[in-house]
């Protein structure tokens, strides 16, 4: 699995079009933010306006909406290759996953800044990973939480071989202390996307962390 993972967080198909052609060839997996405006103030593209990304990419699709199992059945549709939602936004994590073995899709839950890690601690045998949030959902350019770095540990001592990933707030300033604490993987918003060459910003953290 690639260690540096591109996420993209738009509200406008064209700037989702042309963030997936800079990194098309260049990289396997791509993060997609799909957001309701109810769990989170701001909304996003909609999962249909991938189209046919999955041709090109491994995609992520991290759900931070309201009733996530709603969204299970699109996912599927455009291709989805791992779907996230969040601890937070269901009465009934249990009843998620049981939705979620429906699908081929890899399985994975979110926990924001936050949350304890021991609630997801009963499912974590359910599951192919967990995305640790190190901002508060929603927003980018914010800044990096560092009190959760502490998580990484946590979630391994009770499953150890689970994919842990960190989204948020990751840039040069922090990302090879990150991978020292255990995770297999981050997710990278606006260091790259932001920048004025995403292909070189993901080159430059990738080569920080060898």
């Amino acid at each position: 699995m690639q260690k540096v993972v591109p996420a993209i967080l738009t509200a406008d198909p064209a700037e989702l079009r042309e963030g997936l052609e800079v990194l098309r060839n260049r990289i396997k997996w791509a993060h997609i933010d799909i957001m309701d405006g109810k769990f989170v103030p701001n909304t996003s593209i909609s999962i249909f306006e991938l189209g046919e990304a999955s041709q090109f990419f491994n995609l992520e699709i991290h759900l931070m909406v309201k009733n996530p199992e709603k969204y299970f059945e699109d996912c599927e549709a455009i291709g989805a290759k791992r779907v996230i939602f969040h601890a937070e936004a269901t009465d009934n994590i249990e009843g998620v996953l049981k939705e979620m073995k429906k699908y081929s899709f890899q399985r994975a839950i979110a926990i924001n800044p936050d949350t304890s890690v021991l609630t997801i601690v009963p499912y974590l045998n359910s599951l192919d990973g967990v995305l640790i949030m190190s901002v508060h959902p929603g927003f980018q350019k914010q800044e990096f939480i560092e009190d959760v770095v502490l998580k990484i540990a946590e979630i391994k001592k009770h499953a150890q071989d689970i994919a842990v990933s960190l989204d948020g707030g990751i840039n040069k300033t922090n990302i090879e202390r990150i991978f020292q604490a255990g995770v297999r993987y981050v997710c990278v918003g606006s260091a790259i996307m932001k920048s004025p060459n995403p292909a070189d910003a993901l080159r430059s953290l990738e080569e920080m962390i060898g």
